[in-house]
């Protein structure tokens, strides 16, 4: 079973997960609206393969909601935050989505901190539908549910094809009890503040040109987010770059962790063979 602990940065606490495992440490940094424990079937697939490190985004799950704060670089200064609390130097990162952009500004702003970036599905640019779709579901879903029934209904109808497993996953973490009826863990305001600040094609092939970490770059062969066009390209942009494209849509987690925990360990023991060397 994981472990959990609170960080606290700048006055932001924020609530962490570890699953013990073998170096290098590894920094799990979920999607919007997402948490933590996004990563538990990953994690079940790791076995204690890795050492991870999970902290629900500010403004998500049990971390702190500001008011405001929800600029790329607080959350990158928050990364940084939890790798000094556990005394990590360096860590690899793997980031989903939002926490994927988070995690390619963390390489690229940061290099002594990331010793690999796993981009997972997640892109220099966005497709129009899979953007649309975020914006939707992040500033237009239902304020409450009156009963645990009526909250899965909606993300079956919403997020449909997953295994039983999954919608019991989301739906121990994505809501929290509120006067007998179960409201989002994360904040609306947050999501808000996040969708405004979504950045435009040119400042994501920016962010992208300044990584300098070994990357592996992860894609879900019928995700609405990331292109094939853009997934080769972001791949060729970065000589040695390996490209995983597996059986599955944005979520490429929640679908198939085993084969994700398996590239992502890969990669991993690759980085401690170069080190070595």
């Amino acid at each position: 079973m994981p472990t959990e602990r609170v960080v606290t940065r700048d006055g932001i606490a924020l609530r962490t997960w570890t699953w013990p495992g073998d170096d290098p440490p590894t920094l799990l940094l979920h999607g919007i609206g997402n948490y933590a424990r996004y990563w538990e079937l990953f994690a079940d697939a790791v076995a204690g393969r890795l050492r991870l490190i999970a902290p629900d985004a500010r403004g998500h799950g049990a971390s702190a909601k500001p008011e405001s704060g929800y600029e790329p670089t607080e959350f990158v200064a928050d990364a940084t935050g939890i790798l000094d609390a556990y005394e990590v130097e360096r860590a690899l990162v793997v980031g989903h989505s939002m926490g994927g952009s988070h995690a390619i500004d963390l390489a690229g702003t940061h290099p002594d901190r990331v010793l690999g970036l796993v981009a997972v599905d997640v892109g220099a640019e966005a497709m129009t539908e899979g953007s649309e779709r975020a914006r939707r579901l992040s500033l237009e879903r239902p304020a409450r549910f009156d009963t645990r029934a009526d909250a899965e209904v909606y993300l079956r109808q919403t997020s449909p094809g997953y295994s039983d497993t999954v919608y019991a996953n989301r739906l121990a973490w994505l809501f929290k009890e509120d006067g007998g009826a179960l409201v989002w863990q994360s904040s609306s305001n947050a999501l808000r503040g996040i969708m405004e600040r979504r950045r435009s094609a040119e400042e994501g092939w920016r962010a992208w040109s300044a990584v300098r970490a070994p990357v592996v770059v992860v894609r879900g062969i019928r995700s609405n987010v990331l292109s094939a066009e853009t997934a080769r390209r972001m791949a060729a942009a970065h000589p040695g770059t390996a490209l995983v494209e597996l059986d599955a849509g944005h979520n490429v987690a929640l679908e198939r962790p085993l084969e994700l925990a398996d590239a992502v360990v890969d990669f991993a023991r690759s980085l401690s063979r170069r080190r070595v060397l």
